[in-house]
């Protein structure tokens, strides 16, 4: 089952248009996986302490509906083609009031080892855990 986040749209949030900034669901999609990283024992701080942390390689994202405020958003966060050191970042936005799919986002990721200066391998027990929890997909298909 994916992790799920919700978030307030914010006034400060919206373009000329009256709607969310399209650069804006990028921060709302990043604080959701680091909430689904954080509730599954993926501690930030405790990466910061070993000057690990994940790196974007990729974004794709595919809008449908708009944001306006007052709203809020419900993100659903889940993991697939994890290996070692890399994988995909699966993510649906919904908007609150009428649950219609806002936004679809596909991220490339890696954890990287900062003071190494190179990709950081993941532990097989946070493998391990996301399989069990049911939020680790490792179907090769891509949508």
């Amino acid at each position: 089952m994916p992790h799920t986040t919700e978030i307030p749209v914010l006034w400060s949030h919206l373009d000329a248009n009256g709607h969310v900034n399209n650069g804006i669901y990028q921060s709302y999609f990043d604080e959701a996986r680091i909430q689904a990283l954080e509730n599954e024992g993926f501690s930030i701080k405790e990466m910061r302490e070993k000057k690990v942390g994940p790196v974007m390689l990729k974004a794709e994202l595919s809008y449908h509906k708009p944001l306006h405020h007052p709203d809020a958003v419900r993100i659903e966060t889940g993991f697939r083609d994890m290996s070692k050191i890399k994988g995909k970042v699966i993510q649906n936005m919904y908007r609150i009031s009428d649950g219609a799919l806002v936004c679809e986002a596909i991220f490339s990721a890696l954890f990287f080892d900062f003071e190494k200066n190179r990709p950081w391998k993941i532990p097989d027990s946070f493998l391990e855990k996301f399989k069990a929890d049911g939020i680790l997909n490792r179907s090769q298909s891509h949508p």
